[in-house]
């Protein structure tokens, strides 16, 4: 184990992944310099580089030599790397950075699955680019919630990489391993906890109302909202 990389304790092999996956020191250390040096980068990110990161890490690297898991459409493969934090600021704008530097460059066949280590604690997060016609507007980075370093784990499941990585994204996501229509439950499940929040508040609103005209109206804003709740509600499980 001492001949592979790491972030923190945390490797490949911890993560539940295949030795033959599993990146070799030195080679696996990325210098977070070359995503800001020489680059066009906004002061702000250079700083989330510097001050938010101690170490960049590949990890692993999963594609169908490794695995014997069939190449997808979309995905060829999928690297794991590992950012060690120097602080508790969850590193989006850095995740966000990286994975679409890596998209371009790979022509969007390569997936990144973050690692995010903060002392004991870890994170898995990943990137999902905008996907209009399932009504996912604009890419953005999704993180799942802190679990110890010791009990992160990796599931690689499905018929090719593309089922792999949809399965990966649900679970970090969604908390389910179901692969199907990843962006458009992401998008529903958004949907839901605005609609969540905004009830929360006309009830407080109707509540503390007086006027009988201003608590009928707010009473049918509130049963509205509840209806396209429900109604959201039920087209998730679909």
């Amino acid at each position: 184990m001492s001949g592979i990389e790491s972030c923190g304790p945390v490797t490949a092999l911890t993560l539940g992944l295949p030795s033959t996956t599993a990146v070799m020191h030195p080679r696996g250390r990325i210098a977070k310099e070359r995503f800001y040096t020489n680059t066009r980068v906004s002061k702000r990110l250079r700083q989330h580089f510097i001050e938010d990161i101690d170490s960049i890490t590949m990890l692993a690297v999963i594609r169908e030599r490794e695995t014997g898991i069939p190449t997808g459409t979309l995905t060829h493969e999928i690297n794991v790397i590992g950012l060690e934090q120097s602080t508790g600021h969850p590193p989006l704008e850095v995740m966000e950075h990286i994975a679409r530097t890596r998209d371009e460059l790979t022509r969007h066949r390569s997936r990144i699955l973050f690692v995010c280590v903060n002392g004991s604690m870890a994170r898995f997060a990943v990137f999902r680019n905008a996907n209009v016609a399932e009504g996912l507007m604009e890419g953005s980075v999704h993180m799942g919630e802190p679990v110890e370093c010791e009990s992160a784990r990796i599931r690689l499941g499905g018929a090719d990489l593309d089922a792999v990585w949809e399965s990966l994204c649900a679970e970090i996501i969604l908390g389910s391993s179901d692969p199907t229509r990843v962006d458009r439950r992401i998008v529903s499940r958004t949907r839901i906890m605005r609609l969540i929040k905004e009830i929360d508040q006309l009830e407080r609103r109707h509540a503390k109302a007086v006027q009988i005209g201003q608590r009928n109206r707010l009473w049918d804003e509130l049963q509205a909202k509840r209806h396209e709740l429900e109604q959201e509600q039920q087209g998730e499980t679909l």
